[in-house]
């Protein structure tokens, strides 16, 4: 199985050898279920088809869900044959346009052949293979990929409680996409023909246990020439102990004279006692004028269970019955080698005979460019009465002296019914190869790089014909266009071919002022009179850039990066920054273009590098990188702040501190300071001051002393700090006291004005108030202490 699907896919891939490809990394596992045949999902769990009565017809779908992207499958389904029985099986529409199908049920070729030697092919077992015709992945070659693989019709023949519907496992499905169990015969692949891994879901067929009956008709497709007559056979078989009288009827026949057909069914009932079979007869006449196809249904019916079985009715002229023939023009070629060739298959309709055609070929012994190798296309064509229509056997030689003969089949038909006809035409060829020819390819054929990088491709020169001791000389040269800037050099430039592959390598190099844009390189060889040539296409991009927000500052200063150009492959890329070659951190970006931030590490006043480069990029010289300067200038010094504030309050005045900011003892404003009063009153609590700027380096914050409460009185401290995040930081420390006045501190012994003229006498009281002693504040007679 696994070496088939490999094997197509590689003779594909040989169409499509100089197309550019980049690398892909698989890292889905998909989901290979059975389901309904009009679902677009696997089922959340493995599904129950059912019930079923005996002589029921059904279908299921394969389907594979969230997938890498695929270019063909060879699935295997398997079922006990016994009970239910696969009929026949069609690809569903996963693979857009499937090329070399093969369809085999109960070991029987649908399409194409069977696989034998290994494979679990045999009754019960449906094997479906198809890979893409284009030679590219499904779903545009992105993840995850989804659709219908193929659908399976089945039969129930006989009652169970239920049937598995399973994937087989088997020696010859030892490459399998399934990593456990062993051998299981799933197998899908990428247009590289990489097996892809898949989970796998199976099902089950539930069939009735109550009594019921089946009804079949033997044969169910009539070919009738017109004028003559014939029989269908309708047995019926009792299921699960039924016993009864089953009563026949069929669609009426045509309300028409002759020439159209007539049938009956005789007899119209029939006893089924339990276990056992019965029959009746469906006979149908026709005349010799009679034409059309027909359906015609018959159906059982005993009390409340029914069933139809239907039947087609296909009239064809008296005479030869339709056919068509299929030949090949030439039928005979002479290839040089490494060259491509074609036969046209022609396919004629005989008698009138319509259709499709399947075409399919023996398989190549072996791959190219050792072997020749070839396919058909179209796989099927669709033949009109008395119509013609043309494929094309294409061949592509091999890279020595080769002969052989190509079989190409045409089959129409239903091969498992039995209704089908086969054809087929043969096509030799010769291939012809000089001793001192050879031919060039070059992996890989395509690089994006950023302008300032390099990128290296392996050129591989081989012979054409294996030597006998002989050896030949190639000269290889490369020529680029534009040629304004890109340069690509060989080395060696001369090789010596015999009978091996030898390689030279293709340096491409480019400046940081290399334009950006595509370029392409033709690597030609040349020896006695033979030239080839390989393309290697180039696209380069502008070289990335660093921008540096700030570019000077001392130690601790933050820094934003700001990159742009990182070219993007495979998902996110890792950016890597340094400052002088020390790592500053990383980021991942899935942008071509990232911010960064970090802070001045210790570094010497003076210039410094900042880097950004990308380590992991597959497709150039390995590491993209981008530079920036940065100056590191000396921490600023003589950055000081003082606190003054005022030595007495007494309850309801405001005590105003005035801040200086000052560097090497000039008033200085920096950007971004930060300027933090906390007030520690004498209980202990703090409380936060805000500090407003009066003019440059001077700021000022007020405090009211309040006039009630416990604890306004005693020693309050203030503490300011300064932050800058170019000058540094400084801080200061000043206090002042809270004092009762003297009119509260006596309140107990002076109660009016004359209590205090004889305390101090009434002249005294004149002369303090005179002096000052007594001032008036704020409406009231307030004395200092």
């Amino acid at each position: 199985m696994n070496k088939r699907l490999v094997l197509m896919i590689s003779l594909v891939l040989t169409v499509f050898l100089f197309a550019p490809s980049i690398p892909r990394v698989h890292a889905m596992t998909g989901l290979v279920c059975m389901t309904t045949i009009t679902a677009n999902a696997c089922p959340a769990g493995p599904p129950a088809f059912g019930p079923f009565a005996v002589g029921t017809k059904f279908s299921v779908g394969v389907y594979i869900q969230a997938s890498d992207a695929m270019a063909g499958f060879d699935i295997y389904v398997a079922t006990n044959n016994a009970f239910v029985h696969p009929t026949s099986a069609a690809l569903g529409t996963l693979i857009v346009s499937p090329s070399l199908t093969s369809i085999c049920v109960n070991d029987v070729s649908q399409t194409g052949t069977c696989t034998v030697g290994g494979s679990p092919n045999g009754p019960g077992v449906v094997e479906v293979t198809t890979i893409e015709g284009s030679g590219a992945s499904e779903c545009g070659g992105a993840s995850p990929c989804s659709g219908m693989a193929f659908l399976i019709n089945y039969t129930v023949v006989a009652p169970a409680d239920s049937t598995p519907l399973s994937y087989p496992a088997a020696p010859g499905c030892s490459t399998s996409s399934v990593s456990s169990p062993p051998n299981v015969c799933v197998q899908v692949a990428d247009s590289l023909g990489t097996t892809l891994p898949e989970n796998i879901q199976a099902a089950t067929v539930i069939q009735t246990t109550s009594p019921d009956f089946a009804i079949t008709a033997v044969p169910s497709n009539l070919l009738i020439t017109a004028g003559s007559s014939a029989v269908s056979n309708i047995t019926l078989t009792s299921v699960n102990g039924l016993n009864g009288i089953v009563t026949l009827s069929t669609t009426p026949p045509p309300a028409c004279p002759p020439p159209c057909p007539a049938w009956s069914i005789n007899p119209s009932t029939v006893q089924l006692n339990a276990g056992g079979t019965n029959s009746s007869r469906l006979t149908f006449s026709t005349t010799s004028s009679s034409s059309n196809k027909w359906n015609i249904n018959v159906t059982g019916t005993l009390g409340g269970i029914s069933h139809i079985v239907s039947l087609f009715l296909t009239i064809i002229p008296s005479g030869p019955p339709p056919d068509f023939i299929i030949a090949a023009n030439p039928r005979s070629l002479i290839i040089p080698a490494g060259i491509n060739a074609s036969s046209t298959i022609m396919l004629t309709s005989v008698s009138g005979f319509s259709g499709i055609v399947h075409l399919s070929t023996s398989l190549p012994p072996c791959l190219q460019p050792q072997c020749t190798t070839w396919f058909v296309t179209p796989t099927q064509v669709t033949l009109t009465p008395d119509g013609t229509a043309d494929a094309f056997l294409v061949i592509t030689a091999a890279n020595r002296a080769d002969s052989g003969s190509i079989e190409v089949t045409g089959t129409s038909g239903n091969l498992t019914s039995g209704n089908f006809l086969v054809h087929g035409t043969i096509v030799s060829f010769q291939v012809q190869a000089s001793s001192t020819d050879f031919s060039l390819s070059a992996f890989p054929s395509f690089f994006s790089l950023p302008a300032g990088t390099a990128a290296s491709s392996q050129i591989q020169i081989y012979p054409n014909v294996f030597s006998t001791g002989n050896s030949f000389s190639v000269t290889l040269s490369a020529a680029v266009s534009p040629p304004n800037g890109l340069t690509a050099n060989l080395n060696p430039a001369i090789v010596t071919l015999s009978s091996f592959t030898v390689f030279s390598t293709l340096t491409i190099s480019t400046l940081a002022t290399t334009p950006a844009g595509n370029y392409t390189i033709s690597v030609t060889g040349a020896s006695s009179g033979f030239i080839h040539s390989v393309i290697v296409n180039v696209q380069v991009l502008p070289p990335p850039t660093l921008k540096l927000t700030p570019t000077t500052g001392s130690i601790g200063t933050k820094v934003l990066v700001q990159g742009s150009g990182f070219p993007v492959q495979y998902g996110p890329s890792e950016i890597i920054v340094s400052f002088d070659d020390q790592l500053v951190g990383f980021i991942f970006t899935p942008t071509t273009g990232f911010n960064f931030t970090f802070n001045v590490p210790e570094a010497q006043a003076g210039p410094h590098t900042v880097k950004a480069f990308e380590p992991f990029f597959f497709n150039g010289s390995g590491t993209i990188m981008a530079t920036a300067p940065f100056e590191v200038i000396s921490s600023p010094t003589g950055f000081t702040v003082t606190l003054d504030v005022g030595t007495l309050y007494f309850p309801g005045d405001k005590a105003t501190a005035f801040i200086l900011v000052a560097q090497n003892g000039q008033p200085v404003s920096p950007m971004g300071l930060q300027l933090t009063l906390q007030l520690i009153k004498p209980d202990g609590t703090i409380q936060i001051l805000v500090a407003t700027k009066l003019t440059t380096g001077v700021y000022s914050a007020v405090y009211t002393i309040p006039t009630t409460g416990t604890a306004i009185l005693g020693t309050y401290a203030i503490t300011v700090t300064a932050h800058s995040s170019s000058l540094g930081d400084s801080a200061a420390l000043g206090s002042f006291e809270v004092k009762p006045t003297w009119l509260s501190k006596n309140a107990g012994t002076i109660t009016t004005g004359t209590a205090i003229a004889g305390v101090v006498g009434f002249g005294a009281v004149g002369l303090a108030w005179k002096k000052g002693y007594l001032k008036k504040k704020d409406d009231e007679q307030i004395l200092h202490a």
